[in-house]
């Protein structure tokens, strides 16, 4: 994930650099999808656990608690390495304290993900 000053773009010279999938990178969050996540709710959970532990360390004291604020949400901007198109999507806590990704497909490009898929998001 990266945060970006634009909604929607092609990529450009704006992003940091073009690094591929490191697997062994700590701030790797690795997920595989689960029927919520795949179904028409047109969101993504992220379990609290990885949100405090690989983002919350790179965002500022403010914008943690903002997020943790009852119907509160933090736009974050995802770069999709197949399309090469970045978008925001709205990242939000749950009744559960995990985090959902509010517009995912937008961002997947209707490629056809089902239960059980393995996806990742890192940083560059």
């Amino acid at each position: 994930m990266e945060r970006k000053n634009n909604k929607t773009s092609k990529a450009s010279s704006k992003r940091k650099n073009n690094e591929i999938f490191n697997p062994v990178s700590q701030w790797n969050i690795i997920i595989t999808l689960t029927a919520s996540d795949t179904d028409s709710s047109n969101t993504i959970t992220i379990p609290k656990e990885l949100v405090e532990a690989k983002i919350f360390p790179l965002w500022g004291s403010k914008r943690c608690k903002g997020l943790l604020k009852p119907d509160s949400f933090e736009m974050v901007y995802l770069y999709e390495h197949h399309s090469k198109v970045t978008t925001g999507v709205a990242m939000k806590k749950d009744e559960h304290g995990n985090f959902k990704l509010y517009g995912l497909p937008s961002v997947l490009g209707g490629r056809p993900f089902k239960t059980g898929d393995v996806i990742g998001f890192w940083w560059d």
